[in-house]
């Protein structure tokens, strides 16, 4: 018996010391380790001495120690509730790392009594299960992100994903929502129809070969063909296709990824047609002013004259005309200028001395119905006249042919070769004339579909004409030369007959390129116009909006009780928003007088009257200056002339406040003098106005900038006199408007004088009727204070600042106002109480002012009177107002002023109304 103890005790102990698996003995009363086996020592990388006597919890990495648990299953192993414990925790190892383990723990107690006697933990490293759980985890969990991803790209990508099956018609499986904005259908319209159904049915057996050569590995992965929208639309498309396989390598499925490319297409096509237009055209093309300077020109142009760019621009072209022919190109020039189209050849002088013979195209630009510009189109004909020269020496029939064509003309034989072709078909065609006999003309010109790829099938269209002897009528189609270029032509072809016998075609044609860009030129041309003034218009209501309320703010400040200091502060205030107001006026009038916009008003103007208020108008600022300001009236003028009285005071003001800012000390003198002659008629009358300053004048060779747009003479002048440099641009504009003429005479330290002439009509007096004398007197007497009184006042406006202004002023005069910030809620306002009169601002959030006042009018036709207040100022916005039922019109920035008159002129008519 006690041998087979101590041979069980000695197994035991093998099994302690050689066990793969850690096991320890720990104190059931503290949990102090007692005991710890090779393998649980080696686990945690410590020796048996270094772990005795420490605490199991100890050993435990923090986040994974969960003590009351670890606590309360110790307790029920103790008290026998509990027969076991097991748990997954990581262990803290000597040299800081941690390793997985399985821990279990179990109550060893006494045979007879049952007490506890010591606590058993076995501990097994599962730190490679827990990586490979980990592995696994992570791949799924990327799988998983994969196929989120996949999904969310194929759904929300700009790109047509299809899959298709690996039968014959390659049938949909699957189809992305892009299909609905590429070809208009849904995805559920596509899944189970033929891969063929959309596609354009012209590149059907192009698509079936592309896919058969791919299938057998000699086609490329990429491929551009056409698909028809379900409106029946082209749709140009690139795909890129992938082909799934099973294990024994047959194909599943086939997956394609398409791309809309039709816009890339058009570009490409518009890229290669403007670089023949022009990068390519060996035509010379020149853009001129209306003077005859050249503004523009292509290296056709340079090549022709043998000058470089910089040689011609900017000059006239009258250096490069052989003076025997210059009276006659000036002749079709004007002729151009006046808006006549002119065709014309004439000899040029190379820059080498050489004369060249060319044919000349002048074509007017056209903007808003005035010629601004003339486009020449020069060819060198030279060889062709040395060509027809030759000719001449052939058969009469074939000289009258030739000679009589101002085209290219060639002769076809029946199987589409050249029998002959002139010298204007051999330069358009890019080929030497002797080169052409007996070739195909497809090798030399080939005729192409509007979409730049060649015709399907037996030759073009006009090749079979030829070989069928039909006629084709005059037409226009593109061609590609033998050197890759191509070029629009409009063409005819009639067949040759001999006897009742169709012997070939003469085909006549000429090159349409540079006439079509013309034409794109000036359209382009219009809409850079049009695009221009929309932007002014945007930015005069943006600018005058706030400016608005600063200027308007700073007039009701003065008219309130300040002191010396902040009245002088307000009054900078209000100059400067004048001068930015003068700034903003004069920019957009310069950019109407470019656009042809400036219309001029036709009434009775008292040039007397007119002298005297630009001098009152600068009798502070020459005070100040200690400068004598006076005007001289010369000859007999009439009391009051026909014109535009405010442009002309426009102008006024622009010279005597250009001598007022460059005149330090001396004088400033502005007259008037009436030139009678009998070139005018009686009924008319030249009048010469002069502005005479001792001003620090201006350099003669500087003096023709002065009417340029922006010229600034000398940055440091015009630093420290400040302006734009449009003063008189605008000057010089609106006098030639009128049918006048400006001019300067000036030196440099002697001051200058600006004198401008008009010519206009004397002013004939109408008779104005009592009824209309009668509501103006009534309008004069009202009494300002008591303007609005009694009257029903309605403020629709979206910024606040100017709503609170226009209160203020109306306040003034008597007037209670409601005030709304759209139009919306001024149409809900009306509904609900009535208004005699609306000050109606047009740019409004939710419904504007135009919109607003055309439902107010659908209910009430008269009252109340609308009154427009815009910051756009133009005459066409003014209209748009009335147009709507608008009776009156203010432009930001207003002053008390506009609205006195408001009030005077449609109170009374207010009162009128309420009384019946």
């Amino acid at each position: 018996m006690s041998n087979s103890i101590t041979q069980s005790r000695s197994l035991f102990e093998q099994l302690y010391t050689h066990a793969p698996i850690g096991i320890a003995v720990a104190s059931h009363v503290n949990g102090l380790w007692v005991q710890l086996n090779p393998a649980f020592c080696e686990m945690i990388g410590s020796t048996e001495e270094e772990l005795l006597n420490t605490s199991i919890v100890h050993m435990i990495y923090e986040e994974d120690l969960r003590y009351e648990e670890f606590r309360n299953n110790f307790w029920n192993m103790t008290n026998h509730e509990q027969p076991m414990y097991e748990t997954e925790v990581r262990l803290k190892r000597k040299d800081g790392t941690l390793v997985w383990t399985t821990i279990r723990a179990c109550i060893v107690r006494d045979e007879k009594s049952g007490e506890p006697l010591y606590l058993l933990v076995q501990a097994a490293d599962i730190s490679k299960q827990k990586e490979a759980e980990q592995r696994l985890l992570e791949q799924r969990r990327q799988l998983e992100e994969s196929s989120r991803i996949s999904r969310i790209l194929a759904e929300s990508s700009m790109d047509l994903i299809a899959i298709h099956q690996a039968d014959a018609e390659r049938t949909f499986k699957y189809v992305s929502d892009a299909s609905r904005s590429m070809l208009g259908y849904e995805p559920e319209e596509m899944v189970g129809q033929s891969g063929m159904f959309c596609i354009y049915p012209d590149d059907v057996p192009t698509v079936k070969a592309y896919i058969r050569e791919q299938m057998k590995g000699l086609a490329p992965e990429r491929f551009s063909y056409r698909l028809q929208h379900k409106n029946g639309s082209i749709v140009w498309a690139d795909t890129l296709t992938h082909y799934v396989y099973d294990a024994s390598g047959a194909v599943q499925e086939m997956v394609a990824v398409t791309r809309d490319i039709t816009q890339s297409k058009q570009q490409q096509l518009s890229l290669q047609e403007y670089k023949s237009l022009f990068d390519c055209n060996p035509l010379g093309v020149a853009s001129l002013d209306r003077e005859g300077n050249l503004l523009k020109a292509n290296i056709g142009q340079e090549q022709l004259t043998g000058h470089t760019r910089e040689e011609l621009l900017s000059r006239p072209f009258d250096h490069l005309i052989d003076p025997v022919d210059l009276e006659r190109t000036r002749y079709h020039f004007e002729e151009t200028v006046k808006g006549t189209a002119q065709s014309y050849e004439i000899g040029l002088i190379h820059k080498n001395g050489q004369r060249i013979e060319t044919s000349v195209i002048n074509v007017p630009i056209l903007l808003e119905d005035k010629v601004v510009g003339v486009y020449g189109i020069t060819s060198d004909v030279t060889a062709a006249k040395r060509y027809v020269e030759e000719i001449e020496n052939l058969s009469y029939e074939r000289a009258l042919i030739l000679n009589s064509m101002s085209e290219g003309v060639i002769g076809l034989d029946l199987d589409g070769n050249v029998n002959f072709a002139n010298p204007a078909a051999a330069e358009m065609i890019h080929i030497c004339p002797n080169e052409m006999n007996g070739q195909p003309l497809e090798q030399m010109m080939l005729q192409m579909q509007s979409e730049g790829i060649p015709f399907p099938g037996k030759g073009t269209p006009m090749l079979q004409a030829v070989r069928e002897g039909r006629a084709l009528p005059r037409t226009e189609s593109v061609f590609w030369r033998q050197d890759g270029s191509s070029f629009l032509a409009e063409f005819q072809l009639k067949p040759i007959m001999d006897q009742g016998q169709t012997r070939g075609a003469v085909l006549v044609f000429r090159d349409m390129t540079s006439v079509k860009e013309i034409i794109r030129a000036k359209e382009a041309a219009e809409h850079a116009d049009r695009a221009k003034s929309e932007f002014l218009a945007v930015m005069s209501h943006e600018l005058r909006t706030p400016l608005n309320g600063m200027m308007g703010m700073a007039h009701l400040l003065m008219d309130t009780e300040l002191d010396e200091e902040q009245r002088g502060f307000a009054e900078i205030m209000i100059d400067s928003g004048e001068s930015l107001l003068c700034i903003l006026n004069e920019i957009l009038d310069f950019s109407k007088i470019e656009a042809g916009k400036m219309d001029l008003d036709h009434g009775p103007v008292d040039i007397r009257d007119t002298l005297n208020s630009v001098i009152e108008l600068f009798s502070v600022k020459t005070a100040e200056k200690n400068i004598d300001l006076h005007s001289e009236i010369r000859g007999e003028i009439p009391e009051r002339v026909c014109g535009d009285e405010t442009r002309i005071r426009q102008i006024l003001i622009n010279l005597v406040g250009n001598a007022v800012k460059f005149t330090e000390q001396g004088s400033i003198t502005v007259s008037v003098e009436a030139v009678h002659s009998l070139e005018y008629g009686p009924d008319h009358l030249m009048l010469s106005f002069k502005v005479k300053d001792t001003g620090i004048g201006i350099a003669l060779d500087k003096q023709h900038q002065l009417f340029q747009s922006f010229s600034q003479l000398d940055p440091s002048i015009n630093r420290k006199f400040g302006g734009t440099g449009l003063g008189l641009a605008i000057s010089k504009k609106l006098v030639e408007l009128m049918g006048g003429a400006i001019g300067v005479q000036s030196e440099i330290g002697k001051g200058a004088e600006f004198q401008f002439t008009l010519v206009l009509e004397k002013w004939r007096d109408v008779v104005v009727t009592d009824a209309a004398a009668e509501i103006a007197a009534g309008s004069a007497v009202l009494d300002r204070s008591h303007l609005a009184q009694g009257i029903r006042i309605l403020i629709a406006e979206d910024q606040s600042v100017n709503s609170h202004l226009l209160e203020e002023m109306l306040r003034k005069f008597g007037g209670v106002c409601d005030i709304v910030a759209n139009g919306a809620q001024a149409v809900e306002s009306l509904a609900k109480r009535s208004y005699d009169l609306i000050f109606m601002d047009i740019q409004m959030p939710v419904m504007d002012g135009i919109e607003a006042t055309c439902e107010i009018r659908k209910k009430h036709p008269e009252i109340p009177v609308i009154a427009a207040i815009t910051a756009f100022a133009e005459e066409r916005d003014r209209e748009a107002c009335l147009e709507c039922g608008m009776q009156d019109f203010i432009s930001k920035p207003f002053h008390s002023a506009e609205i006195i008159r408001v009030l005077q002129t449609w109170v009374p008519y207010i009162q009128t109304k309420l009384i019946r």
